[in-house]
């Protein structure tokens, strides 16, 4: 079965919207950045591409950037160790641009370019709920707990 995705285009002339369908698979699979294995080193693979959700969009990775997590993960110090399940799509700074958007979501549009917050919450503890979201309990960080961005396409959470 094949789902339909978009890419959006505005000329510049005259910001005409057209949409060129990218036609995907339901089971493809994209190429990533994965610590496969613990020990030193990232493994350019194929892996599948990631779900949307009700809530989340799907992002086109468009640039990168290399900070120190990601050296700690490629060389598998000992926070790395500690941290890091393997296997893991890595890399949590990033931009690109929308391409798909889950069913509740009204803000963002393919189309749009964004970047991502680092670490995804829950969004419904006493701590998100009072602004304190770097204190959730339940974060997941991008590239470390939660598949990562040095990928074609990352799924997050429309809060992020």
């Amino acid at each position: 079965m094949q789902t339909e995705r978009h890419h959006v285009y505005y000329t510049a002339r005259n910001l005409q919207y057209i949409q060129k369908p990218l036609k995907f698979a339901k089971e493809t699979q994209m190429k990533a950045l994965v610590k496969r294995h613990a020990e030193k080193g990232l493994w350019l693979e194929d892996v599948p591409d990631p779900k949307v959700g009700v809530n989340d969009v799907l992002i086109k990775v468009d640039r990168t950037g290399i900070c120190g997590t990601d050296v700690h993960i490629h060389e598998w110090d000992a926070w790395a160790q500690r941290t890091i399940p393997v296997p893991m799509v890595v890399g949590h700074e990033f931009v690109g641009e929308i391409v798909e958007v889950g069913s509740n979501v009204a803000d963002f549009h393919p189309g749009d370019i964004v970047s991502g917050e680092g670490h995804v919450v829950c969004g419904r503890c006493r701590n998100c709920l009072a602004g304190r979201r770097h204190l959730c309990p339940k974060t997941q960080g991008i590239g470390v707990n939660r598949p990562g961005a040095f990928a074609e396409y990352i799924a997050l959470p429309m809060t992020n």
